[in-house]
């Protein structure tokens, strides 16, 4: 399968500009200021997933859920697509992946209400730019996404019929919103092949059908179109100054590198834009400012869930037909549509806080098997039917046993819409670190009067279908009327000034508490920037501001960002192949006295307690090369640690290894060869050059061998500069057998291809022993 991102040994030490995330503001970040001629990098924390590779069973879904708890406890994979954010207030919903929550959200592009922007929480020069930069970024945006309403010509969607219902008996506006869906087949404007909509439902799971205009269809292989590189399964924790440049210190994920406690890497950027979510922005720039960073002191605060309330109407008379296929076949189902195909809009109100929005919404075909059992469960403790009477009654009871019986496509469950609404709330949130993880704090939000008005409205929604009204669950007395957000916006808002807010109205990051100060080279872009509620899907004005946002910044520095479209890729992209990869720990002493003998440096290192350690992550990216190339080649990345060297960790970059390579004129020998370029915190290069010699020597010697490093390291950026010093490096056994863990197959379809290269692997390794010692 062609990929978007680039193999993560391929990264460099130094770009022009790192973006921080792949949502809405990463991805429009990197597609312009990659257009303007910038040598753009993106760093984003979750897996790239391509259509087909979406959950659409129980079981897969479940592998991609993690869930962030109090106590800085952790549940699933730091890489899952669903992240699920538990707090004692408000829990947050988020999509990790490339492409952010573009993969999982509701493809809704609706702009904000005017009078949204006349609110003086937002800076005066952007209230001043509505009718022109910010309706300029919304234009662009439209231009990228290709929202558009669901057709007439397409088969009638009864989920949709039933709100329409609803918006009648409210007498309230109703019509069918612009979404970001694809209701076509072909090529697209940026290159990308899509299809037209199969009407499944699951485009909240991920769409498995390239109909979903996510930015993993437009701006993101826009932004490679125009030589952006893309890196994934990378956590961005702290951002540095470091003279003129910007120090992003991260983790590999899922290379096993935490399992040795390894620090940090970096890559330096004359230019970061941070765009990492609301929550994941927030976080970067706590921690920056723990570990000395000054900004200001209202980093994290204003944190408001977008008025959002998650709701149903259970068990009604008519037939919703609401719950995604997963994997059934699309050609034996009734459609259901996308998930959102209409909207009740209710936000032109005297006073604006009272507006509201009513959608309905699809659950994903993968938890259909979940459904009748929690909602007949919820229905009976949190219910409130909206009808009465005992053959009511009756028939409910029989829609319910027959969902419980025979699933959720049958009974009360295809009879159940889903309500996804959106209002205003207080924006009075705040986030916070705890233990070194994002905490969200905000009392009694859920007891503000509007979300019982919402209540209320949803009540008398459901009454025309004769149904029984659920609220969100947690938002009940049992629960304390906690509530749960998709939408989280705000922490990093924009402000006139550093005492009111995080960034200027360009999206610049103030350099102080108490001032206009900016950092001119470190911007934020996403919805943490957003001051309010914006009572509406927010992914078109967090769109709209990112694109005015980039504007500024090329205008500010003369470059030009070309928006002319069609744009095509520059090279065809090869299709990943099957590959392997694992992290080494080695350590030992290091000597920088001792500059031509490998013992005697050791001995002089462990002399004067100087040790030299490094974890690194060999990855072979084809394992056909690996096997069958003389050179036996794969790449290297990681940290080394020497105090020797520098004072803080090293990191390691465009480092290349070699397997059991066969000596000239010793065909009884092989080496494993190490040469790696590390670079400093300062900006100072070194290469690392090392080699373990596999021979047969009198005695059991294959563990020694295997296990014993010859290191030379040099000054620069070649072995032609001179010798800082050598040394002796060792595995412990204890590191070994974490490094047997860290052994992945890499880009295989199945689980049989796994084994299939781990097998073929195993054999040539303990082969190729077994030709020099036995």
């Amino acid at each position: 399968m062609t990929r978007l991102s680039n193999p993560i040994e391929n990264i460099k030490n130094h770009y022009t500009v790192v973006v921080i995330g792949s949502g809405y503001g990463g991805a429009i970040a990197a597609s312009r200021l990659a257009r303007a001629g910038q040598q753009v990098c993106v760093l984003e924390r979750g897996k790239e997933f391509q259509p087909g590779e979406y959950p659409n069973q129980p079981t897969e879904a479940v592998k991609e859920m993690q869930v962030d708890l109090p106590g800085g406890k952790h549940i699933g994979s730091r890489t899952g697509l669903y992240d699920f954010h538990i707090n004692k207030d408000i829990n947050v919903f988020v999509g990790c992946g490339l492409g952010g929550t573009s993969l999982v959200n509701a493809n809704v592009s609706l702009r904000a209400e005017p009078r949204v922007f006349a609110d003086p929480r937002w800076p005066k020069d952007l209230r001043e730019d509505i009718d022109t930069l910010l309706a300029e970024g919304y234009r662009r945006a439209e231009e990228m996404l290709k929202p558009v309403p669901y057709p007439q010509d397409r088969p009638h969607v009864r989920k949709l019929q039933a709100l329409e219902k609803s918006a009648q008996y409210l007498n309230e506006k109703f019509y069918r919103p612009p979404i970001n869906v694809t209701f076509q087949d072909g090529v697209n404007h940026v290159g990308v092949e899509q299809k037209t909509c199969n009407l499944c439902g699951d485009c909240v799971s991920g769409c498995n059908n390239k109909a979903k205009n996510t930015v993993l269809m437009n701006y993101l292989p826009d932004a490679k179109n125009h030589g952006a590189e893309i890196y994934t399964q990378v956590s961005v924790r702290r951002l540095e100054r470091e003279g003129d440049r910007w120090l992003v210190h991260y983790q590999l994920l899922n290379a096993g590198q935490e399992k040795f406690d390894a620090p940090t890497m970096f890559v330096s950027a004359d230019m970061v834009i941070l765009a990492a979510g609301t929550l994941g922005s927030t976080e970067i720039l706590l921690r920056s400012q723990a570990a000395g960073l000054p900004l200001s002191d209202k980093v994290g605060h204003y944190f408001t869930g977008n008025g959002d309330v998650l709701a149903f109407g259970y068990n009604t008379e008519q037939v919703i037909n609401g719950i995604g296929f997963g994997d059934r076949p699309p050609s034996q189902q009734e459609p259901v549509g996308p998930c959102i195909t209409g909207i009740i809009d209710m936000r032109e109100q005297p006073v604006l806080d009272n507006g509201m929005v009513i959608e309905e919404g699809s659950i994903p075909g993968g938890l259909a098997p979940i459904l009748p059992t929690s909602f007949a469960a919820a229905g009976k403790i949190l219910g409130e039917d909206t009808d009465n009477g005992i053959g009511d009654r009756l028939k409910e009871k029989l829609r319910e046993a027959e969902s419980l019986a025979h699933g959720a496509y049958t009974g009360a469950v295809r009879n159940t819409q889903t309500y996804l609404v959106m209002t205003h709330d207080d924006a009075a949130g705040r986030m916070y670190l705890e233990n070194d993880r994002l905490r969200v704090e905000w009392e009694g939000v859920g007891k503000q009067p509007i979300f019982q008005r919402v209540n209320d409205r949803l009540e008398e929604a459901t009454r025309p279908l004769g149904g029984t009204q659920i609220p969100n669950p947690i938002w009940s007395n049992m629960f304390g009327h906690d509530l749960i957000t998709v939408h989280p916006l705000g922490g990093c808002i924009l402000a006139e000034d550093a005492e009111h807010g995080v960034v200027n109205h360009k999206g610049q990051v103030f350099s102080s508490s108490h001032s206009t100060n900016v950092y001119e080279n470190l911007y934020i872009a996403d919805g943490s920037v957003i001051p309010r509620t914006l009572g509406v899907n927010p992914l078109l004005t967090i769109s709209a501001i990112a694109e005015r946002c980039c504007a500024l910044i090329a205008k500010d520095r003369g470059w030009t960002i070309n928006y002319d479209l069609p744009s095509v890729p520059v090279t065809p992209t090869e299709a990943a192949k099957v590959g392997i990869q694992f992290t080494e720990t080695m350590r030992s002493f290091f000597s920088t006295q001792v500059k031509d003998d490998y013992q005697k440096a050791a001995q002089q290192g462990k002399k004067d307690n100087s040790s030299l350690e490094f974890t690194v992550t060999v990855i072979a990216d084809d394992l056909e090369v690996l096997l069958n190339d003389p050179n036996h080649p794969a790449k290297i990345v990681g940290t080394v640690k020497a105090l020797a060297i520098s004072a803080d960790p090293l990191t390691v970059t465009n480092g290349k290894f070699n397997l059991f390579v066969q000596e000239q004129d010793q065909p009884d020998t092989r080496q494993m060869r190490y040469r790696m370029y590390m670079t400093a915190e300062t900006g100072q290069t070194y290469y690392f050059e090392g080699f373990k010699q596999i021979h047969d020597d009198p005695g059991f010697d294959v563990w020694s061998d295997t296990t014993t490093l010859y290191i030379t390291v040099y000054e620069g950026d070649s072995s032609n500069n001179p010798v800082l010093g050598k040394g002796i490096l060792k595995i412990q056994p204890v590191d070994f057998i974490k490094q047997m863990t860290t052994l992945k197959v890499t880009n295989a379809e199945n689980r049989w291809q796994q084994l299939q290269a781990i097998d073929r692997f195993s054999r040539f390794f303990a082969g190729t022993l077994t030709e020099v010692y036995v």
